[in-house]
Order: structure tokens, then C-alpha cells, then sequence
């Protein structure tokens, strides 16, 4: 009975988890009673007819060409405009968004260095002239030097109004926090809500958009970035 037995401890623990949880946790005690075993302890290994988890089936979802519209359009300040357009437009992750400075933005060539998943470092092209004519309004509104952050750290303080410290960047709970604002104030969610919308839906959202612009599979892997183009065609895009 000791198979059933830890069935039901792993179903009762983390069954209703990841997969990947499920399957880490089987390791584990799997390595346990392998241990038992060569230690002369257990004669038999009761995890052997315990099978891993499966992926569960990916269910995408992106943002509408008017919901995109609004989430970017609505929004009354420039520099919340342009971080939208990053996520967007060219499926920047949130890491790397967060990691974005003045001195990143290559003004001739029109490209950003982005820093991303894994170490990564590589280079985006922004093509769109509207993009650059913004960026270049937000730096002279706020005099913004190399070293400063785009999506810095903002208070609103009493009496005294939003408060920039342009030299710390936004933290990983700040960001999400602005990005349900951001959607608050294009309609897309109730005031209040933080959660349901991820800001990775924009990525998928990004690539997608440039999809059904281009049927261009190649393009796509390209703008995310992906090793593998079977991550863009499996994951990413709706082919």
C-alpha cells in the first residue's frame, strides 16, 4: 500500500499545484526511498509506478487592437506611454523594462540595449519615429541623465505632488502595482484589481501583433528573443 499512500500525500500537498512543483517534490522523495534502498533499509522502492505530472495544456490570451490602443493612449503621463509601448510593441519582459536607462537608448542607430532573461544582453531595434520623438519630449521635461532610470521610482507626496527619484529603479511589486493602474485607467480592469491581467500578456501580445502583421514566424522569435523557435510557435503565437 505504500504507493497509494504517497500518491495521496502528493495529491493532497501539491496536487492542485504547478506541474512542475508536483514532479519536483516526486524527485525528491524518490531520491529519499533511493537512498533507503542502496542503504540496505527498504527491499523495494514504492515511487517506481508513480508517474510525473504533464504539462497542462498553455491557454494564451493577448490584448485587442482597441484594448491595446487604449492602455497606451489613455494614460496621462509620457513616460508611462512609452513603457507601454516597450511591453507592448516589442514584448520587452518586466525584468528588463525595469532594467532600462537613458544610456540604453542608442538615439542614431535607433536601437535599445536591453539587459533580460538569463544574463542575456542584446539589441532591439525601434523602428517607429513617434517613439523617439516622445522619448526625446520626456528626457528635456525631465532632464533626464544617462544613468537615470525610465520607469524610475515615483511617489505622490501630500501637498507636494509625484515626486520622482530618477536614480532607483522600480521594484518588482511597485511595477506590478503600476501596471494594474496603467490598465485601471484604459478601462480594462476595475480600479483596485492586481490581478488576473498579467504584464506578460503584453509580451504575447507584442508578438502576435507583428504574427498576423507579417506571417513571419522567423520575425517573431527575433522581437521575444527566443533561443528556439519552437518556444515562439508552441508558446508565444496563435499560428
Amino acid at each position: 500500500a505504500g504507493t497509494e499512500r504517497i500518491e495521496e500525500f502528493l495529491d493532497a500537498l501539491w496536487g492542485n499545484g504547478a506541474p512542475r512543483t508536483y514532479n519536483e517534490n516526486l524527485s525528491i522523495i524518490k531520491d529519499f526511498f533511493r537512498f533507503q534502498i542502496m542503504r540496505g533499509r527498504l527491499h523495494g522502492d514504492p515511487t517506481l509506478l508513480i508517474e510525473r505530472a504533464r504539462s497542462r495544456q498553455i491557454y494564451r490570451t493577448t490584448f485587442s487592437t482597441d484594448q491595446r490602443r487604449a492602455i497606451i493612449t489613455e494614460q496621462p503621463d509620457l513616460r508611462d506611454r512609452l513603457c507601454l509601448r516597450l511591453l507592448l510593441d516589442y514584448g520587452l519582459r518586466k525584468g528588463a523594462l525595469m532594467a532600462v536607462q537613458f544610456k540604453h537608448f542608442d538615439h542614431q542607430r535607433r536601437r535599445l540595449t536591453i539587459f533580460t532573461k538569463g544574463q542575456k544582453v542584446r539589441e532591439m531595434p525601434l523602428p517607429h519615429r513617434g517613439f523617439w520623438h516622445d522619448l526625446e519630449h520626456h528626457i528635456l521635461d525631465v532632464g533626464a541623465q544617462p544613468s537615470d532610470y525610465l520607469l524610475c521610482t515615483q511617489r505622490t507626496i501630500p501637498r507636494v505632488g509625484v515626486r520622482r527619484y530618477p536614480a532607483k529603479p522600480m521594484s518588482g511589486h511597485a511595477a506590478h502595482d503600476w501596471w494594474y493602474r496603467c490598465l485601471a485607467t484604459a478601462g480594462i480592469v476595475a480600479p483596485g484589481t492586481t490581478s488576473g491581467e498579467r504584464m506578460h500578456k503584453s509580451r504575447h501580445t507584442a508578438g502576435q501583433r507583428v504574427l498576423d502583421a507579417t506571417g513571419n514566424l522567423k520575425a517573431v522569435q527575433k522581437l521575444l528573443g527566443h533561443a528556439s523557435i519552437q518556444t515562439t510557435g508552441d508558446i508565444y503565437a496563435d499560428w
